[in-house]
């Protein structure tokens, strides 16, 4: 069978297409002479559901052969590079970050019921991996980071997050009452915001950031992480209305240059940190992977005083 040459970024599907007195599609064999053609046809593989695809095979730079056998009505092959796979599950998450968060969710989930069906592992700070102090350093000393809690506090505790994660949000909460506590009075709570389930996200992340250009980032970083329900551009401004927000000057912070360099600044620190996933805290300079919540939070919560 011929092949046709295209773009790349385009998969091509090859199928005999009968050019004999029945028509349809040719059922003959491998001898036909009924006079078939082959005919190019390109299709989306998501119609077909065949982009399922685990990352450790997109690591591996590896060119993908599906052999539509599986699929109906008829035997096709499909050859997708890994930079083609890249393209289109990235259009997916930004077209359907939801389907994102819902994994996420659902990993996490997952990891509770693992570990509540195990015996209780005592949870140590020293047990944890040590982050790399110069960056740790930076993050600290970047004067654009907003700081909660304790500003001078000697026991730092940076967390990024990104304001449509549930599990950041049960951690946000979960921080928001233990720095009420007496023993946590040591404690300055570095929230950075990271987006990374799309437009969404990011459009809440810059809200928030703009309300702290007016001196109230903790009260928008507490009102978007209790709010009820999706948070779309009207409603953000409904919530600085309520924190008494010069609103024009909110929306207009929230899409200027300013802050949108301050995200992709955050950025680079999740790129050096390699962080590959929300939430992730680095509590008094050592890496707790996933949520910072009840008894590991009780642990650190005494581990401030301490220090």
């Amino acid at each position: 069978m011929e092949k046709k040459k295209t773009n790349r970024s385009t998969p091509v599907v090859e199928k005999k297409v009968c050019d004999c007195q029945n028509g349809g599609e040719c059922t003959c064999g491998p001898e036909c002479n009924c006079g078939c053609k082959t005919k190019s046809m390109v299709f989306s593989a998501l119609k077909y559901g065949v982009l399922l695809v685990s990352a450790a095979v997109i690591s591996a730079g590896a060119t993908i052969v599906w052999h539509a056998s599986q699929l109906k009505p008829q035997p096709i092959i499909v050859r997708y590079e890994k930079q083609d796979i890249e393209k289109e599950i990235s259009r997916y998450i930004r077209s359907n970050p939801k389907a994102l968060i819902d994994s996420v969710d659902s990993y996490y989930k997952k990891l509770e019921q693992k570990a509540n069906a195990q015996p209780p592992k005592e949870f140590k700070l020293e047990d944890l991996q040590e982050a790399p102090a110069d960056i740790v350093k930076k993050i600290v000393e970047d004067k654009t980071n907003y700081s909660l809690g304790n500003p001078k506090g000697k026991f730092v505790i940076i967390e990024f997050f990104d304001h449509q994660c549930g599990w950041c949000k049960r951690t946000n909460k979960a921080m928001e009452e233990a720095l009420k506590q007496a023993d946590a009075k040591n404690i300055r709570w570095i929230p950075i915001d990271t987006p990374i389930f799309g437009e969404k996200s990011e459009t809440i992340a810059r809200y928030v950031l703009a309300a702290g250009a007016q001196g109230k980032y903790a009260e928008m970083h507490h009102a978007v992480t209790n709010a009820e329900g999706a948070l779309d551009e009207a409603a953000l401004i409904e919530l600085g209305k309520g924190l008494k927000l010069d609103t024009k000057k909110l929306k207009a912070d929230a899409n200027g240059e300013k802050i949108k360099a301050k995200l992709e600044s955050n950025k680079e620190f999740t790129k050096a940190l390699k962080i590959g996933g929300v939430p992730m805290l680095i509590v008094d300079g050592r890496i707790n992977p996933g949520a910072l919540i009840n008894e590991r939070l009780e642990v650190v919560v005494k581990a401030a005083a301490k220090k």
